[in-house]
């Protein structure tokens, strides 16, 4: 079980573009700047006028997971959407595909940028409406490659994410042997085994029976990785940058 604490992030940006970037593997002290399906992670603050012009991305597969705010997003399929809390998008890059970003109140999100399980496969761009901006007390199935998942990632891993309310104990969604798992706290103090995590800390670790308790309302992304299925390492944003 190891801890990433946010103060091992990179920093980029200014006061209306901000990130501070999540390279899991560098942090665990890796030759690969991610964790197996995970390339990696960007905490993002973006406000009006804020705009992220139209740039590329090739073999990543990018879920845009916010919290708050609202923004228009563009690309080069076609789309152009207003996403928000509940309104979320996946971008399956594939082959390649461009977008562009423009802020419309305060965001705050991650960019969170996976690896598919090959390169060069068809360029897909998918929306999806949430019924509610929080899952209280239970995991919900945000993105995944299970066959219920709202965001269908080409990456054998799933993504769960949980509003646990202040003393709440909850375990993990149940998962195969060969299961690894990354918790985000987004928001909030967690204690896990003794860890506390609190905003923008990580935990990593193997065992699926380890239990969450809310010390105080918490916002928290769980990654369930399956460690036998293959993924890319070169994907544009996802890729391992030591290569």
């Amino acid at each position: 079980m190891e801890i990433i604490k946010v103060n091992q992030k990179r920093g980029h940006g200014n006061e209306v573009f901000h990130i501070e970037i999540l390279y899991p593997g560098v942090a665990l002290g890796l030759q690969d700047t991610g964790f197996y399906t995970i390339g990696r992670i960007d905490h993002a603050s973006f406000r009006p006028p804020g705009l992220v012009p139209m740039h590329p991305h090739r073999d990543d597969e990018i879920l845009s997971y916010m919290r708050s705010g609202q923004q228009i997003h563009k690309d080069t399929a076609g789309n152009q959407e207003h996403i928000n809390s509940t309104y979320m998008m996946l971008m399956n890059a594939g082959s390649g595909v461009s977008h562009e970003e423009i802020a419309e109140g305060e965001v705050e999100m991650l960019q969170i940028f996976m690896r598919p399980y090959k390169n060069g496969l068809q360029p897909m761009v998918q929306f999806h409406q949430f019924e509610e901006t929080y899952s209280i007390d239970h995991w919900r199935l945000v993105a995944g490659n299970a066959g219920d998942a709202p965001l269908k990632l080409r990456v054998g891993t799933n993504i769960f994410d949980v509003r646990l309310s202040t003393g709440t104990r909850i375990s993990l969604p149940v998962a195969g042997t060969e299961a690894h798992h990354l918790l985000y706290c987004f928001n909030g103090t967690v204690t896990a085994e003794g860890r506390q995590l609190q905003k923008g800390d990580s935990l990593i670790f193997n065992n699926e029976h380890v239990a969450i308790t809310a010390e105080a309302e918490s916002d928290l992304i769980l990654f369930q990785i399956d460690a036998q299925t293959g993924y890319s390492v070169t994907g544009m944003f996802s890729g391992n940058q030591f290569l």
